[in-house]
C-alpha cells in the first residue's frame, strides 16, 4: 500500500513538473533599484500564474549585446530578453527577436504609448518589442544663482545663450552638458539639432549646421561652455553642477538620487529642453522583446502582463524609470512631484535612436563631427557636409 501511495504521488510530481511552462529571461541589472525591480515584477507574475517558472540571468550591460548576438547566432536566444532602446532594431535586424506584429495588432494597448518609445521597437515596418522603462533629459537649473541674476529660466536657444552668458563667473560656467566622443555626447547633442526641426537624414543641412554654430559659439566665444565638457561624460557634468561649478545643465533623472543625497547648499529645479522651435528630448531606457526561436506565445503573455498599467506601475516605481505609456503617464506618481512630472513631459515628446541597425557607426560620426567644430579643426559647413557623406549610406 505505502510503495503504490509512494508511486501515485511520484506520478503526479512528474506530470505537475512536465506541465510547468520554464521561461528564460536575460537583463542587465546585476544590482541596485533595476535589479529589485526585476525580482519583484518576476515574483508578481510567478505567483499569479503558478504554472510558469521564470529563470532570469542578469548580465553585465557591456556584455549583454555580445551575449545576443552569440545566442541569435547559434539559435540559443532566450523567451524574454530586455533591450537598451538604441540597440533594438539593430537587434531585430540581426535576427535576435521575434516578430510580434501579429500579436500587437490584437492588443488594446498599443495606442498608449508615446511615439518616440514606441517607434524605438520598429524595424522595417514590424514590431519587436513593448517599451519597458523611460527616461529623457532636461534642463536643470541652480535656481539661487538665476533669482540672483535676475535671469528667466531660459526656454529658446536665444534665451539659453543669453543666460549662460549672465551666469559665468570665473569660478562657474553658465551652462555645462556632455560633449564627450561616446554615445553620452550624441545623447547629448540630438536635442540640438531636433529642436531646430532638424534630423539626421538632413545632418548636412541648416538645421544641424546652426545647431553646431550655437555651441561652438558658446564655447569658444562666449566661453558660457567649458572646453572640458569636451571630456566630460554626464557623471562629470553632474559633480560640476553640484560643486556649484555650473549655473545650467543638460541631464537625466538618474542623477536625482546623487542631488537629493548630497548636502547641497542650493536649490534645483528642473525644466524643459530649451529649444529652437520644435520641443523635443532624447529617448533612453529600455524595452521588452521576445528571443527568436522561443516559446513566443508564452513569452507574449508574461511581457503583455508586465506591461500593464496596474503591473506597470509598482515595477517603475522600484526602479525610478518614467512612464512611456499615456495611461501610466497620467498618474500621480509622475505629476505630483515637478521634477519627475517635467521629465514625464520630455519623454511623451522625446526621440528615440531609431536609425537602423548602423545607429553606432552613426553616433560615432555624429560626436567627430562635433568634436572638430569644438576644437577648429573645422567649420560647421564644413563638419555637417563631412557628417552627411559618411552618414548618409548607413540609413536605413
Amino acid at each position: 500500500m505505502f510503495r503504490l501511495l509512494f508511486l501515485l504521488v511520484t506520478l503526479w510530481s512528474l506530470s505537475a513538473t512536465s506541465a510547468q511552462t520554464v521561461l528564460q529571461w536575460w537583463d542587465y541589472y546585476t544590482d541596485g533599484a533595476n535589479n529589485q525591480a526585476m525580482q519583484d515584477l518576476i515574483a508578481r507574475y510567478e505567483a499569479a500564474h503558478p504554472d510558469v517558472d521564470i529563470e532570469r540571468t542578469s548580465i553585465g550591460f557591456g556584455d549583454l549585446k555580445s551575449r545576443i548576438i552569440q545566442a541569435a547566432a547559434t539559435g540559443t536566444m532566450p523567451d524574454i530578453v530586455i533591450v537598451d532602446n538604441p540597440d533594438h532594431q539593430a537587434m531585430a535586424a540581426q535576427g535576435a527577436l521575434a516578430d510580434l506584429t501579429d500579436y500587437i495588432a490584437a492588443w488594446e494597448a498599443n495606442d498608449q504609448y508615446f511615439d518616440g518609445p514606441w517607434s524605438s521597437t520598429v524595424y522595417n515596418g514590424r514590431n519587436y518589442g513593448i517599451p519597458y522603462g523611460s527616461n529623457a533629459t532636461a534642463l536643470y537649473y541652480n535656481e539661487d544663482v538665476l533669482t540672483e541674476a535676475g535671469i528667466d529660466v531660459p526656454e529658446t536657444w536665444d534665451e539659453l545663450r543669453a543666460a549662460a552668458q549672465a551666469l559665468t563667473t570665473d569660478t562657474r560656467s553658465g551652462f555645462c552638458l556632455s560633449m564627450i566622443n561616446t554615445e553620452e555626447g550624441t545623447f547629448t547633442y540630438l536635442p540640438f539639432l531636433w529642436g531646430n526641426g532638424g534630423d539626421i537624414p538632413d545632418i548636412g543641412g541648416e538645421a544641424n549646421i546652426e545647431a553646431l554654430t550655437l555651441l561652438n559659439t558658446m564655447m569658444n566665444e562666449d566661453d558660457s561652455v567649458s572646453r572640458a565638457a569636451l571630456n566630460w561624460g554626464q557623471g562629470e557634468v553632474n559633480n560640476q553642477f553640484m560643486a556649484g561649478q555650473c549655473a545650467m545643465m543638460i541631464n537625466g533623472p538618474w542623477q536625482i538620487p546623487n542631488l537629493e543625497a548630497a548636502d547641497l547648499d542650493f536649490t534645483w529645479r528642473v525644466a524643459d529642453w530649451p529649444n529652437n522651435g520644435t520641443p523635443t528630448s532624447i529617448l533612453g531606457g529600455e524595452n521588452f522583446a521576445a528571443g527568436a526561436g522561443g516559446d513566443t506565445d508564452a513569452a507574449w503573455q508574461v511581457i503583455s502582463w508586465v506591461t500593464a498599467p496596474e503591473n506597470l506601475l509598482p515595477t517603475l516605481q522600484i526602479s525610478g524609470y518614467i512612464a512611456n505609456r499615456a495611461d501610466v503617464a497620467s498618474n500621480d506618481v509622475f505629476q505630483e512631484d515637478p521634477v519627475i512630472a517635467t521629465f514625464a513631459d520630455q519623454v511623451a515628446v522625446a526621440k528615440a535612436r531609431a536609425y537602423g541597425e548602423n545607429y553606432p557607426q552613426i553616433s560615432e560620426e555624429i560626436m567627430n563631427m562635433v568634436q572638430s567644430v569644438m576644437i577648429g579643426a573645422r567649420t560647421p559647413e564644413q563638419a555637417a557636409e563631412a557628417a552627411a557623406a559618411t552618414i548618409m549610406p548607413l540609413l536605413p
